[in-house]
């Protein structure tokens, strides 16, 4: 997961999946484009700038939840998922990568307007004949999980918020009674106001702030995880149940999906190529993350066991420096749910012109209509934060939901609807490039259909069932 709430508003970033078009026809009418973009990082990086770009981009709350994957699928078996997980996204961002440099240099288009919605434009446009003619429905497809993806980031950070501050409420005042439900609402009211504004040097320091937070708080986590009695690796099961173990997994896709994030990286570098050759940007940074993601699954599992929470810092005990953990992150998050929030809101502001009664109405009619419409999407959040109170599952859902479509199942497929054609210009095409291609395809719809009905039973057996 993707991740905007650790990257500056003069960087883009994983949770900045989202450069979001809304136009099914129109290539070149791209809302983000039309938007002034809290995540831009500027012109001009340099290899080592992408590199930072890429790991802070993929850094988010996801990380977090990473000891909770291996409890769900057993410690070797979760330990593979990520690793699997970690290597696959990668893979696929190289394909992602690949296919979208090979139409703009066939087809002369600007690199500095294709973004992962504008890739999948194209490859359909300039593709076999009878899959040119949907390209703006399956353009607005995409979309369409973009957009489930940024406001289901928004649920999880409103969730995050509500059960991390009760936590740190109760640990200093044990018997103060706190409703999560009065809770979760006195959030989303301090949410509010926070997310009326919109001013780029404001949402700029903040998002500084968001991302020092992050800093220190994962060195105390990581410290702490150092310093705990780590329990034996034969007391864990290798593996558990195949619904567990997909629930497992729709956690570690919704972690690494920052696919959205390469193509606008790679566009600002002054040497583009360096972004994606044998030890170039992409595959040096993502080999961080993955290592960054094993080891907190790995020490933090071994610490906390089958007591590991949706978010590691639900387990960080409040006592001496490890008590500024929750309130690091709890800031973190309540930064960067203005920087996060900022890009949803945009769309719906962009749907919004294309209503007549709102095209039409006075400015004051207009300007309240745009409060109100950011006053839903945080109710919504509400409703969901309701719905599913619990981190793990929510970030399951997501990432099964949206994450798996745009991560494993989009940008392979692109790859063969680009080379089809000229298939027989590739050696081994049918093995080297279609099998592999169909195999993470089938893995990608795997995670949506599977993961996305294990979610939903664990959900229902959890909170559909009445106490005794």
């Amino acid at each position: 997961m993707v991740n905007p709430s650790v990257v500056s508003v003069q960087e883009s970033t994983k949770e900045n999946k989202s450069s979001v078009t809304l136009s099914v026809e129109d290539a070149d009418d791209n809302i983000m484009q039309q938007t002034h973009d809290p995540h831009s990082m500027g012109e001009h990086l340099t290899a080592p700038q992408a590199l930072m770009n890429l790991i802070k981009g993929n850094i988010g709350t996801g990380i977090l939840s990473m000891p909770v994957i291996l409890k769900y699928a057993g410690l070797w078996t979760g330990f593979i998922l990520i690793a699997l997980s970690g290597a696959l996204a990668t893979y696929v961002m190289g394909i992602l990568v690949h296919t979208a440099e090979s139409v703009i240099e066939e087809h002369h288009l600007d690199r500095t307007k294709i973004d992962y919605t504008e890739a999948v434009f194209y490859v359909f446009k300039y593709g076999p004949q009878k899959l040119r003619k949907p390209k703006g429905k399956i353009k607005h497809t995409v979309n369409l999980f973009l957009i489930i993806t940024q406001i289901g980031f928004s649920c999880v950070y409103t969730l995050f918020l509500t059960v991390n501050l009760i936590s740190f409420l109760h640990s200093f005042f044990p018997h103060l009674w706190l409703d999560f439900y009065l809770v979760a609402i006195l959030v989303c009211i301090v949410l509010i106001p926070l997310n009326y504004t919109s001013h780029m040097r404001i949402l700029a320091y903040v998002s500084f702030v968001a991302n020092m937070a992050t800093v220190l708080g994962l060195i105390l986590i990581f410290a702490y995880l150092f310093s705990y009695g780590l329990k034996p690796i034969s007391t864990f099961p290798v593996i558990t149940n195949t619904k567990d173990i997909l629930i497992g997994f729709s956690i570690a896709v919704y972690t690494f999906e920052g696919i959205s994030l390469v193509l606008p990286i790679q566009s600002k570098m002054i040497r583009p190529r360096e972004f994606s050759h044998p030890f170039g940007v992409l595959n040096v940074g993502m080999i961080v993350i993955v290592c960054l993601n094993l080891s907190l699954a790995f020490f933090g599992f071994l610490a906390f066991g089958e007591d590991a929470e949706g978010s590691v810092t639900l387990n960080i005990p409040d006592e001496k420096w490890f008590a500024l953990v929750k309130p690091l992150f709890l800031i973190n998050i309540f930064a960067s749910y203005m920087i996060q929030f900022y890009i949803p809101a945009s769309i719906f502001g962009r749907l919004m012109e294309k209503l007549r009664c709102h095209r039409e109405a006075s400015e004051r009619r207009r300007y309240i209509n745009l409060k109100v419409m950011r006053l839903a999407l945080i109710l919504f959040c509400y409703v969901m934060v309701v719905v599913i109170p619990r981190l793990d599952l929510m970030i399951s859902l997501i990432g099964a939901l949206a994450s798996s479509m745009l991560a494993f199942v989009i940008p392979p497929a692109l790859d063969l609807v680009h080379w089809w054609t000229r298939h027989d210009q590739i050696k081994c095409f049918w093995f080297c490039k279609f099998t592999k291609d169909l195999i993470i395809i089938v893995i990608g719809l795997l995670s949506f259909v599977g993961g996305t009905v294990a979610t939903l039973i664990q959900i229902i057996e959890a909170f559909g069932q009445p106490e005794v």
